[in-house]
């Protein structure tokens, strides 16, 4: 047979027009109704069909359920909400082709139909565990399939639903994941070459490691550092522990059991250390209409600085930002009471210190909902050396729309404190008032304060200002809270003065957002004062700042109140930095950039970076000082399935810098190692075989590896996450069977995601009868194991995808052996040219 040259246009129109009708055809008849009671048949003439096509059995096709009997896993909708993957057995009736699933009362008691809305009674559902059909259950509810696309819509009467929130995710299906370890990483490593002083160098990294088991987590934070002086030939390493535990979620009670080395909230008491277990409620298991803070840390950089961030002395974030103003938004504090110290380490020596105040929004719940926590366990501070046994534990309800309650109580062996407060609603705002009694017995003398705070918080809608708190606190002159307790004790007992430990009498904060009328821009304002009983001084903080932007031009100004500390001398000075900044994006073809300058009342900055196809981050920048003094700096960074590595290099009159960087994951699970190119704490490991190079739209520059594995490093805990794999840079030779996944983990859980595919070529042959005949359209085609492996489509043409370059097919009609016939296919030569789609013709004997 003379081979016939196939062009696009014909594949249009003998493929893509009959499949789309077939497309609509199916989709139409294959929808499986449950009120299979009053079954409706329809005839469907085969006078429309031509040739041998009238021979094809079409009665599946009479019934409003034409799913063949089986087990399906298909993806649940309750009233078109997901409700997760799930395993429905369909069972045929009526001696038809017509299968039908059913439900017990479990299943549709974790869909969230009531009890009593059941058409049963109390007694009787308590022991019946039957599966009956949906409508047996539940007057006037049903379901469809779409066994096309494997999923099952339910349908239940609103009036037999519970009422949930807006965004509520069913507990019963969070994924507790898989059994596995991890360890997050970032790594960074100076040199510094001084013309003036020694060369040094200096590493630091910073670790989270853990093992998820049976619903368990372990966890373990630490730092590392080392030092090493060239001229004094000293070096210095040592490793930090920030916390290690166990711990395990418990959604029944919306609690977090912890055991070992964390710390305390800092709602109700300021965030302390401990040694010992905790159980507290976790509001990331409400859904976000039910609930709502980490501070942005602002500065700006006048070189190459390493920025330190530490909270009650304790470093809990390090990273190096470029000359000019940064912004870090990425912060996780270890409590969320106290100030966050911020240190800003220039290449020069020179040091910046500030502080910005951090505290829990006013605290008002919602009626009837509650938050506690209960501690109890050993002090546990790197700055003081006692470890008393403590217990805490706090409360707090909402009694109605307007009023929230709540009370804590601190204890040691030398302190006790009592909390009782009270938040209220109001149309000025939301504004709550505690008060705190506290006893220390101090020098073998019992002394008794107390502390009263009011709390402010408030949206002005006309006038788009944002209060988000604004607090004041006075304590009286013997108040202590329970880490000055301990404290002054510890000094007590060494022999040295408590005098140094402040006794605070009052201390105001507020954080203030002002959103101008339209085009004039936003205006910003942080700041706390605090002044002591016992010294004579103030401590205050701010930062003032205005953005705006014109046309695609963002600019702003801002002034930050700083304390600036010198490496080679001890005294440090406050100082108020003035700032103005400029940036503008470029275009570049496919490819953009971001222009960005900076004037501060002793030096200029000028920079540009950008990203280049998702992997690629780049920036350079030159400073100039009022002391003549200009720097240059250059960095990148690139992202790999593996890890993401950075350098950067920066060069002044009388420094030479260079800094390597890298940061990631490894996982360890059955199946062996997984890396990952950034840090995360709840993630996902994808498994799609044989898609190597799809592409994971949940984290830029992420593909499938040669393994069919990535791990994507950030999930949102108790939420629905779409999954989602771009099949354009796969290989032709793979097809994907679903392209996307929901998944609501549990906080800290590794998840695992499979995605089916089929594997091999995509073949189309051009195929006839021994007679010329042409074959019947929508025939199935089955390979040597009689597996359907295709379809023929109109003028004849079978369309399948096999593993095999050589094969034989059988090519099915009906069921007399005169309505079949075989094909035998060889594609080797065009396999060899590598052909996205393989074109061959044979005849079917």
């Amino acid at each position: 047979m003379a081979k016939k040259k196939v062009t696009q246009e014909f594949l249009i129109h003998q493929i893509g027009y009959p499949l789309l009708c077939g497309m609509a055809f199916f989709s139409i008849s294959m929808s499986a109704h449950s009120e299979d009671k009053a079954l409706q048949e329809a005839d469907f003439d085969s006078v429309f069909l031509m040739g041998d096509a009238k021979k094809i059995d079409v009665s599946r096709f009479k019934y409003n359920n034409p799913v063949l009997p089986g087990e399906y896993n298909v993806d649940v909708y309750v009233n078109n909400n997901w409700f997760g993957k799930r395993k429905f057995t369909f069972k045929s009736i009526q001696n038809q082709n017509n299968a039908i699933t059913c439900f017990d009362l479990t299943t549709l008691l974790n869909f969230g139909v009531k009890k009593d809305a059941l058409s049963q009674s109390i007694e009787n559902l308590q022991t019946d565990d039957r599966c009956k059909t949906i409508d047996e259950w539940v007057p006037n509810a049903f379901y469809d399939f779409d066994s096309s696309s494997l999923r099952l819509d339910i349908s239940i009467p609103q009036i037999a639903m519970q009422k949930n929130a807006q965004g509520y995710v069913d507990p019963s299906i969070w994924d507790q994941g898989i059994n596995a370890g991890f360890l997050s990483y970032s790594a960074s490593a100076y040199r510094t070459q001084n013309n003036i002083s020694a060369d040094t160098s200096n590493a630091f990294m910073s670790i989270a490691a853990g093992w998820n088991l049976a619903g368990w987590q372990l966890r373990h934070f630490g730092q590392w550092q080392w030092t090493s002086a060239k001229s004094a030939d000293q070096k210095q390493a040592k490793y930090n522990t920030t916390s290690t535990y166990i711990q395990k979620s418990f959604p029944r009670y919306r609690g977090v059991l912890t055991v070992g080395d964390s710390h305390t909230s800092g709602e109700v008491f300021d965030s302390i250390g401990y040694r010992g277990i905790d159980f507290s409620s976790d509001d990331r298991m409400l859904p976000n209409s039910m609930q709502g803070y980490a501070p942005q840390i602002r500065g700006n950089a006048k070189t190459t600085a390493k920025v330190e961030i530490r909270q009650q002395g304790q470093l809990i974030y390090q990273t190096t930002v470029s000359p000019g103003p940064f912004e870090i938004n990425d912060l996780y504090p270890t409590g969320f009471g106290g100030a966050i110290d911020v240190t800003v380490i220039e290449s020069d020596g020179q040091i910046q210190k500030f502080a910005v105040p951090y505290a829990s929004v006013v605290q008002m719940l919602r009626p009837r909902m509650n938050r506690y926590a209960f501690t109890i366990g050993q002090f546990r501070d790197q700055g003081i050396g006692l470890s008393p046994l403590i217990f805490q534990g706090k409360y707090q309800r909402g009694l109605n729309n307007y009023i929230t309650g709540y009370m804590g109580i601190q204890s040691t062996n030398h302190y006790f404190a009592a909390t009782l407060g009270s938040a209220f609603s109001t149309p000025i705002g939301a504004i709550s008032f505690d008060a705190t009694q506290a006893q220390t017995r101090v020098n073998h003398e019992t002394q008794s304060g107390q502390s009263f705070k009011v709390s402010y918080s408030k949206l002005i809608t006309p006038t788009h200002t944002n209060l988000t708190l604004a607090a004041y606190r006075y304590s009286t002159e013997n108040f202590y809270n329970l880490r000055d307790a301990i404290l002054i004790e510890d000094l007590t007992r060494q022999g040295v003065s408590a005098s140094s430990v402040g006794k605070q009498r009052g201390e105001f904060q507020m954080t203030l957002n002002q959103s101008l009328p339209d085009g004039w821009g936003n205006l910003y304002m942080i700041g706390s004062w605090q002044d002591y009983w016992n010294r004579n001084e103030t401590a205050q903080q701010y930062q003032v700042g205005y953005s705006n932007q014109f046309k695609s031009m963002t600019y702003g100004l801002s002034a930050m109140q700083r304390q600036l500390q010198s490496t080679t001398a001890q005294n440090s000075k406050r100082d108020t930095e003035y700032l103005f900044t400029l940036s503008f994006p470029l275009s570049f073809k496919k490819y953009s950039a971001n222009v960005n300058a900076s004037v501060a009342d002793n030096n200029q900055t000028l920079g540009i970076n950008g990203i280049a196809n998702d992997r690629l981050q780049y920036g350079a920048a030159v400073t100039r000082q009022d002391n003549n003094n200009t720097s240059w700096n250059l960095n990148g960074a690139y992202k790999t399935n593996y890890a993401t590595f950075g350098v950067s290099y920066n060069q002044s009159n009388a420094i030479k810098q260079t800094m390597l960087n890298v940061r990631g994951s490894v996982i360890g699970h059955a199946k062996g190692l997984l890396f990952g190119a950034d840090q995360g704490q709840t993630m996902a490991i994808v498994y799609a075989p044989d898609a190597a190079g799809a592409r994971v739209n949940n984290a830029t520059g992420l593909h499938i590896n040669h393994a069919g594995y990535a791990l994507i490093p950030y999930l949102t805990p108790y939420r629905l996450n779409d999954i989602v794999l771009d099949p354009e840079d796969m290989s032709n030779h793979v097809e994907l069977e679903e392209t996307s996944q929901r998944i609501a983990p549990y906080a800290g859980a590794i998840s695992k995601v499979s995605f089916g595919t089929k594997s091999g070529y995509a073949i189309y042959i051009e195929s006839k009868r021994e007679d010329q005949s042409t074959l019947p359209f929508a025939a199935e085609v089955y390979n040597a194991n009689n597996e359907v492996v295709g379809m023929v489509a109109q003028g004849s043409l079978v369309y399948l995808r096999s593993k095999d370059s050589v094969g034989d097919l059988t090519v099915k009609w009906g069921t007399e052996s005169s309505e079949q016939c075989h094909i035998h296919y060889n594609i080797q030569d065009q396999v060899k040219h590598e052909a996205n789609m393989i074109m061959t013709e044979a005849i079917c004997k």
